[in-house]
C-alpha cells in the first residue's frame, strides 16, 4: 500500500509541473470472451508507441501526463490481464500489461463524437489460441434436439458503445442485454427452440461479426434488441423493424439508420457487408424475396404481442438498412421495445418484471410466426 501512495505522489508531483505535456484523460476496459479491450482517451496529437511481447504488451506516450482523478483506473485484472503497471522514463510514461495467456494485438483511433469528446486509442489483446474440442463420438440425438431451430439474439451496442441514454441515464447497452438475456432463457424452455447470444456481457461486437455469429451458429431466425431514443420526450411505444438495402424515406428511420450503422466505429476499420461481394450474391439471390417476407410476417407477429402490453409506435413493419439484418436466407428483425427517451418508458425498460414481459411478447410472436409456417 505504501508503495502505491508513494508512486501516486510522485506521479502527482511530476504532473503539477508539466506545463507542455500531452493528457491522458481515461482508462476503461472491456472484457469479452476472446479479448479484452483496453481504451485510453487522449488529445488528438498524443504521439504513442505499442510493442508486444512474449507476456506481456507495452503501450508508451510521448511526453505525457495523468489526471489525478483517473490514476486509479489504470489498474485493471481479469481472465486475460494479470496486472497493469506504470512507469515513467524520462518524458515518456508506460504502460505495461502483463498478459496470462497467448495473444495477437489490434489498435486503431476514434475520433470525439456526441458521447466522448476526447480522441480515443482503442487496444485489443486477442486471444491467439483457438481452442480445439476433443471429438466424442455420440449416439444420435433425439428428433426434438436434432431438429431445434436455433434463433440468434443479438443484444444491441455493447461495452464501449452505450447505445442511447435516457434524461435518467439509463444506458441503451444494459436494457438491451438484460430483455435479450430473458427472452434467451424464456425460448430455451421450448424444447424445439434453442436460442443464442451475439453477446453475453458488457462488451462490443462488431455489426458484421454479429452476422458472422449467426452464420456459425446456423441460425434460422435474427432478432436484435434495442431502445428507441429521439430528441422529444413524449415520443412512445415499439417497433419492428427489416431490412431495406434502399433505406427508408422517413426521418426518423434515417436517424435510425445513422446511429444504428455508425457503431461499427468501435469495432476498427472493417469490411463492412455492403462490399462484401460474396454476400451481396446472396442477397441479390431468388431466396431474398422469401426472407423479406418472412422478416416481414415475423415483424407483424411480435408487433401483435407488444401491442397487448403497451403503446406501439408503428403498428406496421417500418423498413431500414441496418446492417444487422443483413443475415442472409433468414427472417431478421429489429426490435425497438421502446422509447428510452421518454422518462416514463425509461422507467418501464429498466425494471425487471416490465423486461420480462417484454421478453414474453417477443417469444409468443417467434412461437406464432412458426406455427403459422407449419
Amino acid at each position: 500500500m505504501r508503495y502505491w501512495i508513494n508512486l501516486f505522489f510522485i506521479f502527482l508531483t511530476t504532473f503539477a509541473y508539466g506545463e507542455d505535456k500531452t493528457t491522458l484523460y481515461d482508462f476503461r476496459y472491456w472484457s469479452a470472451p476472446d479479448h479484452t479491450r483496453i481504451v485510453i482517451d487522449k488529445e488528438e496529437d498524443t504521439l504513442f508507441n505499442i510493442r508486444g511481447y512474449d507476456n506481456h504488451v507495452v503501450i508508451s506516450f510521448d511526453d505525457a501526463e495523468v489526471l489525478s482523478e483517473t490514476f486509479s483506473n489504470i489498474f485493471f485484472k481479469d481472465s486475460r490481464i494479470q496486472k497493469v503497471r506504470i512507469k515513467r522514463e524520462k518524458s515518456t510514461i508506460k504502460l505495461i500489461v502483463h498478459i496470462s495467456k497467448k495473444f495477437k494485438l489490434k489498435h486503431f483511433t476514434l475520433d470525439p463524437n456526441t458521447k466522448y469528446k476526447h480522441h480515443r486509442l482503442v487496444v485489443d489483446i486477442v486471444d491467439s489460441e483457438v481452442k480445439v474440442a476433443k471429438k466424442i463420438t455420440k449416439p444420435d440425438s433425439p428428433p426434438s434436439i436434432r431438429n431445434q431451430k436455433i434463433i440468434l439474439i443479438d443484444a444491441g451496442h455493447g461495452g464501449e458503445d452505450s447505445g442511447a441514454i435516457g434524461k435518467n441515464k439509463s444506458l441503451e447497452k444494459n436494457v438491451n442485454l438484460a430483455i435479450a438475456r430473458k427472452l434467451v432463457a424464456i425460448i430455451n424452455q421450448n424444447k424445439d427452440l434453442n436460442a443464442v447470444l451475439s453477446r453475453s456481457g458488457d462488451y462490443y461486437v462488431p455489426l458484421t461479426k454479429r452476422l458472422t455469429i449467426a452464420q456459425n451458429q446456423k441460425a434460422t431466425m435474427f432478432i436484435s434488441i434495442h431502445a428507441d431514443s429521439v430528441e422529444s420526450i413524449n415520443a412512445k411505444g415499439a417497433s419492428v423493424y427489416t431490412l431495406s438495402e434502399k433505406g427508408n424515406n422517413s426521418k426518423l428511420a434515417r436517424q435510425l439508420e445513422e446511429s444504428q450503422n455508425v457503431v461499427d466505429q468501435f469495432g476498427g476499420v472493417e469490411t463492412v457487408i455492403d462490399n462484401d461481394q460474396f454476400l451481396k450474391n446472396i442477397l441479390t439471390d431468388y431466396s431474398r424475396k422469401d426472407r423479406e417476407k418472412q422478416s416481414f410476417e415475423l415483424a407483424q407477429e411480435i408487433i401483435s404481442q407488444l401491442e397487448k402490453i403497451g403503446p406501439i409506435h408503428k403498428k406496421i413493419p417500418q423498413k431500414a438498412n441496418f446492417v444487422v439484418l443483413k443475415s442472409p436466407s433468414i427472417p431478421s428483425v429489429l426490435v425497438e421495445t421502446a422509447f428510452i427517451s421518454n422518462p416514463t418508458q425509461e422507467k418501464r425498460l429498466t425494471n425487471k418484471r416490465q423486461q420480462q414481459k417484454i421478453a414474453q411478447s417477443i417469444y409468443q410472436g417467434i412461437v406464432n410466426y412458426y406455427q403459422e409456417l407449419d
